[in-house]
């Protein structure tokens, strides 16, 4: 019997809700007690119609009961608020025609938990990007589309995991930082693209596809690991308030911002001007560091990781939301930026002494205090 009320109980309406919980005791109709001692309810001497008056109010409040349960067999009706995290995703348990349902990764993944959506849906969609990108680059032997589909990657695969969440602040937090700096980078370097007449790094592999797909599918893996604290929160349905945590992370963020906005506007600058041709810039924010852009992208991510952090969902999403700035800051001080950057450099000005005074006296990333 009781393998035979599990498996009944498992549909819907049976006591197991949608969210992958037993309600308990809510939802099912209360047991009637007999009993056999109950006075005949035609007793002469009155007391039977008292009887059948409290049978009859008795019966009365159980039937008002029933009516009510049977109007809870819904998705969570008549169930008082649950404390239990939900894997199920806001728009399964909403409208069909819900913004979340059409514009989200319901759209995409329908009825898989909420994480599973977040995660894998952000993954498609960031690789669908770079494969259209790819094919149309090309096709046409362009690298100007690299810098506008790796922006529209970072701000669509946020914007889509948000649209599937809860909406809590703290998700709105995330993805508003991860946009807001995607904007403004993607905006910067597709200009910088367009001002130079193009990128080098593309200018023998942009002419073999076989080639030039492996870079793009480079820039997926990059997008997708560093926006990666971002997925994990959004696919998370309940967390706790924002607190102080969140709030430092935040400010991290916004040094960051800063910090690499203006390192970016005044080697822009610097660029800009003919007189300048030929010569590296020892100005503002880059006579305290050589790479001070790098520097504040750095700590832009790690505030994003720290904001997932702050959530306290699991051991394991905290871990994982730290692979972000670990990532970016291995691939940015190791693989492709600063080592590039400066190996270049050496090359055109490594024999020039003020070129050499400068490294000497400037940190490679972590700026110095100004007047040292």
């Amino acid at each position: 019997m009781r393998a035979l009320f599990s498996l009944l109980s498992s549909f819907p309406g049976g006591g197991v809700g949608p969210q992958g919980y037993r309600p308990g005791n809510r939802g099912r109709l209360p047991q009637q007690k007999t009993n056999n001692n109950a006075p005949n309810t035609t007793n002469s001497n009155g007391s039977g119609s008292k009887t059948v008056n409290n049978l009859t109010r008795s019966g009365g409040k159980t039937l008002q009961r029933a009516r009510v349960v049977s109007r809870g067999t819904g998705a969570g009706a008549g169930r008082g608020p649950s404390t239990t995290p939900s894997s199920t995703p806001p728009s399964a348990r909403g409208n069909s025609l819900s913004p979340r349902a059409l514009f989200g990764m319901e759209a995409l993944l329908p009825g898989v938990p909420l994480m599973t959506q977040s995660l894998a849906g952000a993954l498609a969609v960031d690789m669908g990007i770079q494969l259209v990108g790819w094919a149309f680059a090309a096709a046409w032997q362009t690298e100007k589309f690299y810098d506008l589909c790796g922006s529209l990657a970072f701000a669509s695969t946020a914007a889509l995991t948000f649209a599937n969440s809860a909406g809590a602040p703290r998700q709105m937090l995330a993805t508003a930082l991860v946009c807001l700096w995607t904007a403004r980078l993607g905006a910067f370097l597709v200009t910088r693209v367009f001002r130079d007449g193009g990128d080098s790094r593309f200018e023998t592999v942009k002419k073999q596809p076989g080639t030039f797909l492996a870079y793009w599918t480079i820039q997926g893996v990059w997008v997708f690991v560093t926006a990666l604290p971002v997925f994990l929160i959004n696919g998370v349905a309940r967390q706790s308030p924002l607190f102080w945590g969140d709030y430092a992370s935040l400010a991290l963020w916004a040094l960051g911002f800063v910090i690499e906005f203006t390192a970016d506007v005044q080697k822009f600058r610097f660029k800009s001007d003919p007189a300048n041709k030929g010569r590296f810039i020892t100005e503002g924010l880059w006579s305290l560091s050589r790479h001070p852009n790098y520097f504040g992208e750095i700590l832009m991510w790690w505030g994003v990781a720290g904001v997932a952090i702050s959530m306290n969902a699991s051991p394991a999403i905290s871990c994982a939301s730290l692979l972000s700035p670990l990532f970016v800051t291995l691939l940015l001080t190791r693989v492709s930026g600063v080592p590039i950057l400066e190996k270049a450099a050496d090359e055109r000005w490594g024999n020039e002494s003020s070129y050499q005074a400068y490294k000497r006296s400037t940190p490679c990333l972590v700026p110095k205090l100004p007047g040292t």
